[in-house]
């Protein structure tokens, strides 16, 4: 990545009547979540889990068969508290959040731990396509309802579905199951309105930290970008990009460190604006 690139962002964002930003793991990393290490932070909130159960990180967390319900739920609520109730936004959520603070924007993500909704993020602005912890739903889907989670955190007990009695556990599905249930049904509905809604105007896909061969949001948001007039599409990644077939003025890559690459974007978007005053 080189400086001039930086600069080639900063005025497609600009001149972005809207922009779409697609998340997932890259992105998580560098706001300083990793559901996939056993480094110090997590040894720091799961240490004891660890030492008892083997526990070697998150995701293996939230996909174990765990021995008993108490003990996934320990698990579970200490995984809301830390990864969401607690989070404040990072250097790297900051600059993001300053790139679009004056243009309409929609985040569609991966990630399951709601962290944009902390940072002050719009509801009405988010697609969780895989869900997220911070709803619980019935462990039999007696109902399409999820639950605030932080109503529960606290609490030493399972949490029981209110109509059925069964356990809740988080509402959190990769398969698609989840997409029946609220929010996340009306979430992907609003996300169908806003497409709709810019269709005709210019329109910045801003992906960052999204494996290339991504079928959930990668795939159908480049597809939707080939099929417009005007859209452009940046991918911020370690990886070799993969990007839509669009005209070469419309599409950028930023291979590096994205902590760096947005911090460096929202500096140079900022230096621009102050240059624009008169």
């Amino acid at each position: 990545m080189v400086q001039g690139e930086v600069g080639c962002a900063a005025d497609m964002l600009s001149a972005a009547d809207a922009v779409i930003v697609a998340a997932s793991n890259g992105f998580d990393i560098a706001d300083g979540y990793n559901q996939f290490s056993c480094d110090k932070e997590f040894l720091r909130v799961f240490g004891d889990l660890h030492r008892t159960c083997g526990l070697t990180s998150i995701l293996q967390g939230l996909m174990a068969r765990w021995p008993d319900r108490e003990l996934r739920w320990k698990f579970i609520s200490r995984l809301i508290a830390y990864g969401y109730r607690d989070y404040e936004p990072s250097p790297v959520m900051r600059a993001l959040d300053q790139i679009m603070a004056a243009t309409p924007r929609f985040v569609v993500t991966c990630n399951c731990n709601s962290r944009f909704e902390r940072a002050g993020f719009s509801t009405d602005t988010i697609l969780e396509t895989e869900g997220s912890y911070a709803r619980l739903c019935c462990t039999t889907r007696c109902s399409e309802a999820t639950y605030d989670a932080l109503a529960f955190v606290d609490a030493d007990e399972v949490p029981l579905c209110p109509h059925c009695g069964a356990p809740l556990d988080v509402a959190v599905d990769d398969a698609g199951h989840i997409a029946r249930l609220e929010p996340f049904r009306s979430q992907a509905a609003r996300l169908r309105a806003f497409l709709a809604q810019h269709v005709e105007e210019r329109v910045c896909i801003l992906e960052l930290g999204v494996g290339q061969a991504n079928r959930a949001i990668k795939a159908p948001l480049m597809a939707w970008a080939e099929k417009t007039q005007q859209a452009s599409y940046i991918v911020v990644n370690r990886e070799k990009a993969v990007l839509p077939a669009l005209p070469l003025e419309r599409k950028l890559a930023l291979r590096g460190d994205l902590a760096e690459v947005l911090i460096d974007l929202a500096n140079v978007m900022l230096a621009n604006k102050a240059e624009e005053r008169p």
